[in-house]
């Protein structure tokens, strides 16, 4: 009778599980078809989609010039996408959502060769629900490619280290050999410490020195050659060319240093004259809410139990985590969404002590920590929607409605324990960025005047010559299905007849000078990444916008 209830309830408990997974899976897909509201998506999908038009993989081109800034391979995935489903917001985000998928399966995998099954489902609920992963699937930049290759190089290299496979070898030389063709060799950093964190934390230096690891560094060398022959291509072989004001600028130096460790130690090109070392430990208390508080408990007790010499299953992901962080933060180049590619080590350490206070069913910090968010996370939406977007009642009400019957399910399934609490907490993340996505997000895309007067043009006047006399942003270009002219208002003032795009500053310019124009329609343009308080109040929204015009040229204003 005891076994059958046994089995009975892990039947129950393993259909919450199922339950939440589905839904954090969902949360994270659900943002594929949002349009950009930030600029660096759209500046990779004009180079992506010069790419797939032009069949030249080889050169990165922006506005007919030389691009140097990040290496190929995330270029070339979506590229690829805009060649076989059509240049599109979708085909932009897939390919960097499967990668992101990727770095799901991995951490499962990767948690459940150390520990049990349980323990590797809480890794990846907190990989999918941590803010700024569900963030970054729907503002997609680079972190997603390395996450999955990130994950998947440690994860091959660490069966090799167990017992050589050639298969493993190669694929572990081939993620690396993407991840560095993605974002620089500074990656090799996070998986190289992981594999070499454990041989020295597990007193296996000796082991450090065979021959699969040289065989290794060959390898990644080889898979990295199509960026160093595509770099020589573009810059290396033209020192004739002007890059960031300089001739004879090598694109494989740029490539090898630069690009991050020129970045890292400030010596290069592009400088930074400000940094926090703390930068990133403030940032994880909202980028990896709702788990950043318990998870600075689990990195003290970590550190505390390696300095005690606590013997631990695997090291890897204290070695891959902790490096990285430390660099980042004495970095001067400091941005949110770096710390992404660590959060799946971050998981898997968070997701080791939440099983254990689950197995003993009592955490009194855990419980206090975890209700306290879960509480500000759901007054702060509550809170928001009455001032933010209320006549989104609807479906704001419908996202409450689910969030008590799960709230419930997973309570009447699970009792009123820690596992229950931790389920409990993912539905809330889930409940908090379904609000972004179905609700704050679409908003935020309204009042985007470049994506907003792309779709107005492409309705109301395809295939017109469209002139844009102002620097606007990427997301006007690549939404619009017409080529656009780039003219500074002097010359856009000498055309006649021709739709034109301008801004505030240009109106009031050519008002000022007199010069004729029709006005067509404006747009309201939030030009911040970051929303301030005066738009996410929707009576002060007004306040908070500019606009961008389009107008009839010359003779048109006649």
């Amino acid at each position: 009778m005891a076994d059958s209830l046994t089995v009975h309830q892990s039947s129950i408990q393993r259909k919450s599980y199922l339950l939440v997974l589905i839904l954090a899976v969902l949360i994270n897909v659900a943002g594929i078809s949002v349009k950009y509201f930030t600029d660096d998506p759209s500046l990779y999908s004009m180079l992506a989609r010069t790419m797939a038009q032009t069949n030249n993989f080889t050169y990165l081109i922006y506005h007919g010039g030389d691009w140097l800034d990040k290496p190929h391979f995330p270029f070339w995935i979506a590229a690829l996408s805009f060649k076989i489903f059509g240049i599109n917001t979708i085909a932009y985000k897939l390919p960097a959502l499967l990668f992101f998928f990727m770095s799901v399966a991995y951490t499962y995998k990767l948690a459940r060769k150390f520990y049990d099954r349980e323990t590797a489902i809480i890794a990846i609920l907190i990989l999918l629900t941590a803010q700024h992963v569900v963030m970054s699937n729907t503002d997609i930049r680079a972190e997603p490619y390395i996450m999955g290759l990130l994950m998947g190089a440690v994860y091959h290299f660490y069966k090799v280290k167990e017992r050589f496979s050639w298969g493993d070898i190669l694929l572990g030389a081939l993620f690396t050999g993407c991840a560095v063709m993605t974002k620089g060799i500074y990656l090799l950093i996070p998986i190289g410490f992981a594999i070499i964190g454990d041989y020295i934390f597990k007193r296996d230096i000796k082991s450090l020195f065979n021959w699969k690891w040289l065989l290794a560094a060959v390898l990644v060398v080889l898979f990295t050659l199509p960026e160093i022959y595509t770099l020589y291509v573009q810059f290396d072989r033209h020192p004739e060319k002007v890059i960031f004001g300089h001739t004879g600028v090598s694109g494989i130096h740029w490539f090898l240093w630069d690009s991050q460790f020129g970045r890292f130690s400030n010596t290069a090109v592009i400088k930074n004259t400000h940094g926090d070392v703390f930068f990133f430990l403030h940032t994880l208390l909202w980028a990896f809410a709702p788990w950043s508080i318990f998870l600075y408990c689990c990195i003290f007790k970590s550190i505390k139990d390696i300095i005690k010499g606590v013997a631990r299953p695997e090291y890897v992901t204290v070695s891959g985590a902790f490096i990285m962080l430390l660099i980042f933060s004495i970095s001067k180049f400091q941005l949110p969404f770096y710390t992404n590619i660590l959060f799946p080590f971050l998981a898997i350490i968070t997701a080791v002590f939440v099983k254990q206070i689950i197995g003993s069913n009592h955490s009194r910090f855990f419980s206090i920590t975890q209700y306290i968010i879960a509480g500000l996370l759901i007054t702060t939406i509550l809170a928001l929607n009455f001032v933010f977007e209320p006549e989104g009642w609807l479906l704001f009400t419908s996202l409450v409605i689910g969030l008590v019957l799960i709230t419930l399910y997973i309570y009447k399934s699970n009792g009123a324990g820690i596992r229950a609490l931790f389920l409990f907490t993912c539905c809330v993340s889930i409940f908090v960025n379904a609000y972004l996505t179905f609700i704050v997000y679409p908003t935020l895309v309204r009042y985007k005047g470049d994506v907003q007067a792309a779709a107005y043009i492409n309705q109301n006047y395809p295939n017109q010559k469209v002139i844009a006399a102002f620097e606007v942003k990427n997301a006007f270009e690549f939404y619009m299905h017409a080529p656009v002219t780039f003219m500074d208002e002097a010359e856009a003032a000498k055309q006649h007849n021709v739709l034109t795009l301008i801004d505030d500053d240009v109106k009031t310019k050519l008002s000022t000078d007199h010069i004729p124009f029709k006005m067509i329609k404006s747009f309201a343009h939030y030009s911040n990444e970051n929303m301030t308080l005066p738009f996410l109040i929707e009576n002060e929204r007004a306040s908070a916008v500019k606009y961008y015009y389009l107008v009839l040229m010359g003779n048109g204003g006649k």
